[in-house]
């Protein structure tokens, strides 16, 4: 496949076959978002990889849901951890020039979303994770002021082919000025 082939199958997969994916694909996955450019060389991430704890995780995103969101999105996400074999927590272990950070770490998501595609692996980026980072920190015992979650992934080969997406063309959302 080559390389907008895989840009295009890329999609956002919510349900999973209970197939484990192995540990030699993930490692893959986590090692192509490792080639993501970073601001300033920082490589701001680390990579959290749970598989039997993220039965905890989804528990408190339904908590969290109950108690205190109408967001019927947060419990979406939670039967999608529940469901996918593998939840990867990333988060950034640096604090200066915070933005650059978050640009570099979303570089860096997009890599792996994208080699997961490409090793026929399902994934979903994952920001209603920061609704729960509290409980998460605290379940694995993560000092929240030498790191920050910043996402989640979840992995998994599709148990649904997803619907192919209308989406603009470059040359809807571009403007050329001063060319």
């Amino acid at each position: 496949m080559d390389f907008i082939d895989i840009v295009k199958r890329r999609r956002s997969i919510r349900k999973y076959l209970p197939i484990e994916v192995r540990k030699e694909d993930i490692e893959k996955i986590i090692d192509a978002g490792t080639l993501a450019p970073s601001a300033h060389f920082k490589e701001p991430w680390e990579v959290l990889v749970v598989k039997k704890a993220k039965q905890e995780i989804a528990r408190f995103m339904k908590e969290y849901s109950e108690q205190k969101s109408e967001d019927i999105s947060i419990l979406k996400t939670a039967s999608t951890i529940e469901t996918c074999d593998t939840l990867l927590l990333i988060y950034c272990n640096n604090f200066e020039q915070e933005k650059y950070n978050l640009l570099s770490i979303g570089a860096m998501i997009e890599n792996m979303l994208l080699e997961a595609t490409n090793l026929g692996i399902g994934s979903l980026w994952i920001g209603n994770i920061l609704h729960v980072e509290e409980q998460v920190n605290a379940y694995f015992q993560i000092n929240s002021k030498e790191k920050k979650l910043i996402s989640a992934v979840a992995l998994g080969y599709s148990g649904k082919e997803p619907k192919e997406l209308v989406r603009k063309k470059g040359s809807e959302i571009t403007k050329y000025i001063d060319c």
